[in-house]
C-alpha cells in the first residue's frame, strides 16, 4: 500500500534532482570564473632587464669624433639578427605584464619578419624566442627588420613602436579571441601600443 507521505515525496523528487544539477553547473561556473579573474588580477609586471644587443655593433660603427654609421649598423645587424633583438623589443613594449591564464596556456607571440618568422612564448613574463612559427598565437606582430633594428636604434623603444604603428610601419594583430587576450593581460599593452581600446564581447 503507497503511503500518502511517500506520493509527496516522489512528487519533489525530480525538482529537486533538477535544483541539483543547476546547483552543481552554476558552482563549477563560479569556480571557473573565480579562477579566471584571479589569473587577470594576479599578474604582476615582471622587471626584466636586458642589454641592447646591439651595443657592440654601435661601438664598432662609432668613430673617434661619436658619428654613428647608422646605415653600415644597420646592414651588419639585419645579417646578425637573433632571438636577443626580439627579447629586447618584446620587454621595451611591455610583455612583462603578461601571464599565464588558469583557463589558457602561455602567452604566445609571431613575429613577421618578412621573410623570416620568430615566435615567443612568454614564461612568467620573460620572453623566450626562436626562429620559426608557432601554433595558436595569441598575437602577430608583423615588421620589417630594418624597423626592427631601428627601434632598438631609438632612445625610447616603446614611443619608436608606437609611432611605427602610427605609421603603418608595423602592424599588431590579435589572432586569439578577446576573453584569451584579456586573461592573460594583452588588452592594456596592445592599447598602449595602437591607442584603441578594446571592448570584451559580450
Amino acid at each position: 500500500m503507497v503511503t500518502q507521505a511517500i506520493l509527496i515525496r516522489d512528487k519533489w523528487r525530480k525538482p529537486k534532482r533538477i535544483l541539483l544539477f543547476f546547483g552543481a553547473i552554476f558552482i563549477i561556473l563560479a569556480i571557473l570564473g573565480g579562477m579566471f579573474l584571479f589569473g587577470f588580477f594576479s599578474g604582476e609586471k615582471t622587471q626584466v632587464v636586458l642589454e641592447n644587443p646591439l651595443k657592440n655593433i654601435v661601438f664598432a660603427n662609432t668613430n673617434e669624433y661619436g658619428q654613428v654609421n647608422e646605415e653600415r649598423i644597420i646592414e651588419q645587424a639585419e645579417i646578425e639578427f637573433n632571438e636577443d633583438y626580439i627579447n629586447y623589443i618584446l620587454v621595451a613594449i611591455g610583455v612583462g605584464v603578461l601571464h599565464k591564464s588558469p583557463l589558457f596556456e602561455n602567452p604566445l607571440i609571431e613575429f613577421n619578419l618578412g621573410d623570416e618568422t620568430w615566435s615567443s612564448e612568454i614564461i612568467k613574463g620573460v620572453p623566450n624566442t626562436k626562429k620559426g612559427p608557432i601554433d595558436n598565437e595569441d598575437l602577430r606582430i608583423i615588421i620589417s627588420k630594418e624597423e626592427a633594428i631601428k627601434a632598438l636604434l631609438s632612445d625610447d623603444i616603446e614611443q619608436f613602436m608606437k609611432n611605427s604603428v602610427d605609421n603603418k610601419n608595423t602592424q599588431i594583430e590579435m589572432v586569439a579571441g578577446q576573453t584569451e587576450l584579456f586573461s592573460k593581460g594583452y588588452l592594456d599593452m596592445y592599447e598602449q601600443l595602437t591607442g584603441e581600446s578594446v571592448e570584451l564581447d559580450e
